[in-house]
C-alpha cells in the first residue's frame, strides 16, 4: 500500500490508488479514527474508552476492538497501538485534516463526520461539535482569502465566485458581504453591487435589527483620491509618506490617512509598482492601527500590496504578511493567521526588525489559542531582537504580550515586572495611545495580588484614555479590568454597565469580547442563571469556531456548574493539552478535573 486518502469531510471514506478497500464498521470506529488524527495528543485508553463507550459493560473492551478493526482498515504500514494511545501512517500522501489547509475547490459545504451522531457519547460529542465548528469556519476563511486573492490579482469573475459562496456559508458575516459588493463593484456591475448590499441590509435588520454595515457601504463607495496638482514623483511621494507618519505618531490618524491617499494616487500615476505596493501598504497599517479598520477594505489593500510586489522588497512582503496575519488573529482566524504569519517570518529571514514584529504577532495568536510556552518563546525572542535593534515601541508591544502570557497562567508578579517594564518603554516613547492597553493588564495583575487601590486607579486612568481614543480594542480590555475590579468590590451592578460595553457586538479582537463573555457568565451565576448560561453558549460556540482553546473550556465549565451534564463530561477532553496552572486551578476549585 502506497497510500491513504482519509476524507472526514462530508460523508467519510478511505480511498486507495488500487481502489476504495476496506472501511471502518460504523460509527464509532469512524470517531476513533477522526478523533487519533485531529488531536494533537496521544490519549489514555482509559479516557478514549470513556470517551465513545460510556455505556459499555466493558468500555476498554469495546475500544480493542475498534482499534483492532482499525488496523484491518488501515493496514500493516500504520501503527497504532500504545498507552496513551497513538497513530501513525508513514505515508506523505496521507489526508488528515490536521494538516489539511482548506481551499476553494474542497468540500465546501460538508460537516466533519457528516450524517454521524454521537449525542449518546455527550463527552466526545462535545469535542466533535467544537471540531465542527472549527473546521466550517476553517473553509469559510479559506474562501474568503481566495476572494481577496482573486480581487487583487484582477481576476473578477472568481473573486465574485468565491465572495458569493462565502456568504452563503457565513450570511451574518459584514466582511463576506463587503468583498461581495467590491468585487461586483470592480467589474463594472454597480446595479447588482446595490442588490447585493440591499439584501445585506434587510437581511442585517432582520436578524440583527441593524442597518447596512459599514464595510458594505465603504465598498458601494468609489475610492476617492484626493486630486493634487504636485508632480508625481518619487520625491513628493516620500514626502507624503514621511508626513503621514509623523502624524500617527503624534496621534491624528484622520490627517494621516488623509496624506496616505494621496501619496497613493500619486504612485498610481508615476506606475512605479514597488512605491504603489509601499503606500498602499502605509495606508493599510494607517487604517488598521490608527483607524480601527479590520474588514475587506484594509485586506483587499493588502492582498494589492502582494500583487504588486510579487519578487520585491522582502521587507514590504513580510509587512504584508504580518499585517494580514494580524486582521486573522483579531478576527478569529487562527489557521489563516498561522500560514500569514509563517510567510512574514519566512519573507523576514534576514530583517531582524521585521522579523521580531511578526514574531510578536505569532505571540498574541499563540496566547489566544492557549499554546503558552509557545508564546512566551517567541515572545521572549520578538523582545531580544528589538533590545538589539532599539526598536522601542516594538520591545513595549512584545513585552505587554508577555506580561498577558504572565497573567492568564496565574503569575501575577512575574506578570506585574513586565507590564511595569512596558509602561516605561510606553512613557518614554510617547505612545500615549498603547497605554490604555498595558494598564488594564496592569490593573488585573494588581488586583490578582491584593492591590486593589492600584488596580481601581490604573482601571480607572485606562477605560478614560482608551475611550478619548476611541479605541474598541483597547476599551474592551479597559472594560474587563474596570468590571474585575468592582466585581471584587461587591459592586455587581457597577460592574454590569462595564460587562455590558465589554461584550457589545462587531469587536475589533474577538479574543477580548470572549474574555468579557466569560465574565459576564461568572457575573451572572448566582444571581441570574438563565442569563449565565446564554453568555456561556454564546462563548463556547464563538471561541470554538475562533480556536480560542482555554475560552471553550471556561465556557463548558460554566455550563456544567449550571446543569448541562454533557458539557460537564467534555471538559477534561477540551482542557488536554493546555499548559495553564491558573486554568487547572479554576477547575479544580470548580470540582471539574
Amino acid at each position: 500500500m502506497a497510500w491513504i486518502d482519509v476524507q472526514l469531510l462530508g460523508v467519510p471514506s478511505i480511498t486507495r490508488p488500487d481502489g476504495e478497500g476496506p472501511q471502518p464498521r460504523g460509527r464509532k470506529a469512524w470517531g476513533l479514527l477522526a478523533y487519533l488524527l485531529l488531536h494533537d495528543t496521544p490519549t489514555p485508553r482509559n479516557q478514549l474508552a470513556a470517551l465513545l463507550f460510556p455505556d459499555a459493560d466493558d468500555p476498554l473492551g469495546a475500544l480493542r476492538w475498534q482499534l483492532s478493526d482499525l488496523r484491518r482498515v488501515l493496514g500493516t504500514r500504520a501503527s497504532l497501538g500504545g498507552d496513551p494511545l497513538m497513530l501513525r501512517i508513514p505515508s506523505s500522501r496521507v489526508d488528515v485534516l490536521r494538516r489539511l489547509v482548506p481551499t476553494p475547490g474542497s468540500i465546501l459545504s460538508a460537516e466533519l463526520l457528516e450524517g454521524y451522531d454521537f449525542t449518546d457519547c455527550p463527552a466526545f460529542d462535545g469535542w466533535l461539535t467544537m471540531e465542527r465548528h472549527r473546521f466550517r469556519h476553517a473553509v469559510e476563511t479559506a474562501v474568503y482569502d481566495g476572494g481577496l486573492s482573486a480581487l487583487a490579482n484582477g481576476d473578477t469573475e472568481g473573486a465574485i465566485a468565491l465572495a458569493t459562496r462565502a456568504v452563503q456559508l457565513d450570511p451574518l458575516n459584514a466582511d463576506f458581504h463587503a468583498l461581495l459588493v467590491r468585487s461586483l463593484m470592480e467589474a463594472g456591475d454597480e446595479p447588482e453591487a446595490r442588490r447585493c448590499a440591499d439584501r445585506c441590509r434587510d437581511l442585517f435588520a432582520e436578524e440583527l435589527g441593524e442597518g447596512l454595515p459599514a464595510e458594505v457601504q465603504r465598498a458601494l463607495a468609489a475610492p476617492v483620491v484626493p486630486s493634487s496638482t504636485l508632480p508625481a514623483t518619487t520625491l513628493t511621494v516620500t514626502s507624503y509618506l514621511e508626513a503621514a507618519k509623523a502624524c500617527l505618531s503624534a496621534g491624528a490618524p484622520g490627517t494621516a490617512l488623509s496624506h496616505l491617499r494621496v501619496a497613493t494616487g500619486l504612485a498610481q500615476r508615476m506606475g512605479d509598482r514597488a512605491l504603489q505596493a509601499e503606500t498602499l501598504l502605509a495606508l493599510a497599517e494607517a487604517l488598521t492601527h490608527g483607524a480601527g479598520g479590520r474588514g475587506a477594505e484594509v485586506a483587499d489593500l493588502l492582498h494589492r500590496v502582494l500583487s504588486l510586489s510579487r519578487n520585491g522588497d522582502p521587507a514590504v512582503r513580510s509587512a504584508a504578511y504580518r499585517e494580514l496575519g494580524f486582521l486573522a488573529v483579531q478576527r478569529g482566524f487562527p489557521a489563516s493567521g498561522a500560514r500569514w504569519l509563517a510567510k512574514a517570518v519566512a519573507a523576514a529571514r534576514a530583517l531582524p526588525d521585521q522579523r521580531a514584529k511578526a514574531l510578536g504577532v505569532m505571540g498574541m495568536l499563540a496566547t489566544d489559542t492557549a499554546d503558552y510556552p509557545g508564546a512566551v518563546v517567541v515572545l521572549t525572542e520578538s523582545v531580544r531582537l528589538s533590545v538589539g535593534l532599539a526598536a522601542v515601541r516594538q520591545e513595549a508591544f512584545a513585552t505587554t504580550m508577555l506580561g498577558r502570557v504572565h497573567l492568564l497562567t496565574g503569575r501575577a508578579r512575574r506578570a506585574a515586572v513586565e507590564l511595569d517594564a512596558a509602561l516605561a518603554l510606553v512613557t518614554r516613547e510617547h505612545w500615549t495611545a498603547f497605554s490604555p492597553f498595558v494598564e488594564a493588564l496592569r490593573s488585573e495583575a494588581c488586583l490578582a495580588r491584593g492591590e486593589d487601590r492600584a488596580a481601581e486607579d490604573l482601571a480607572d486612568h485606562a477605560t478614560a484614555l482608551a475611550g478619548s481614543f476611541g479605541d474598541r480594542c483597547f476599551m474592551d480590555a479597559a472594560a474587563h479590568a474596570k468590571a474585575s475590579v468592582l466585581l471584587a468590590r461587591g459592586d455587581v451592578a457597577g460592574a454590569a454597565t462595564w460587562i455590558d460595553r465589554g461584550v457589545q457586538p462587531h469587536p475589533w479582537y474577538r479574543w477580548f469580547r470572549g474574555r468579557n463573555l466569560d465574565l459576564a457568565t461568572t457575573a451572572a451565576m448566582s444571581d441570574n442563571p438563565p442569563q449565565a448560561l446564554r453568555f456561556a453558549q454564546e462563548l463556547g460556540e464563538r471561541s470554538s469556531r475562533y480556536g480560542h482553546r482555554e475560552l471553550t473550556v471556561r465556557s463548558y465549565s460554566s455550563r456544567a456548574l449550571l446543569g448541562d451534564d454533557g458539557a460537564a463530561a467534555t471538559i477534561r477532553v477540551l482542557a488536554q493539552g493546555i499548559e495553564n496552572p491558573a486554568l487547572t486551578e479554576h477547575l479544580a476549585r470548580r470540582h471539574q478535573l
